[in-house]
């Protein structure tokens, strides 16, 4: 038999009772749910994420055993099936980042009130931004065009802590000055 053929082998289709399947089900679930976790969260990053497909994985042999289908080596199917959900999972979450720009409606035009709306907001926030000191003005102009605390601290000649200590304060005192000016953040 090859070693493919091995991996996907299955115990005979003896008609086992549904207790009992439920039995080795759990018995399966308590010895390796904790490193089929471990593992698919060093594979995802993602607490939330690897939970639900341990969940996932454990659901799928459920219902492989209710087929009469229980794999031979259930950990090495469940490391095999959490895998491939892993993958699966990073493909549609790329396929989605791809497409969600081509669901956007651009050729929808703005009410006449959402653009006022939009136009007195911009104000308020030029003039909330008109308070803060020049350096901290420029700083909080160059983070809110995404450049990260380091590379503003090459421009401003600043260490990136001091940067960051810098840029919290003057968030701080913009994000006031909004408030006070009815826009709330």
């Amino acid at each position: 038999m090859t070693r493919d053929a091995q991996r996907t082998a299955q115990a005979p289709m003896a008609e086992i009772p549904i207790a009992e399947q439920d039995r080795q089900l759990e018995a399966i679930y308590r010895t390796h749910a904790a490193s089929l976790r471990g593992r698919l969260l060093s594979m995802t990053r993602d607490p939330v994420i690897a939970d639900d497909l341990v969940s996932e994985a454990f659901l799928r042999l459920a219902s492989e055993m209710r087929r009469g289908r229980t794999p031979l080596d259930p950990p090495a199917w469940l490391y095999r099936v959490g895998n491939n959900l892993v993958v699966s999972r990073a493909r549609h979450a790329t396929v989605v980042t791809k497409a969600m720009p081509g669901l956007l409606e651009r050729d929808v035009a703005s009410s006449p009130e959402d653009a006022v709306i939009e136009r007195e907001r911009d104000l308020l926030v030029r003039d909330a931004l008109a308070t803060l000191a020049g350096d901290d003005r420029e700083i909080v102009v160059m983070a809110a065009r995404g450049y990260r605390p380091e590379e503003i601290a090459g421009v401003i000649g600043k260490t990136g802590q001091a940067t960051r200590t810098r840029l919290c304060r003057a968030r701080g005192r913009l994000r006031e000055r909004l408030e006070l000016a009815g826009l709330a953040m």
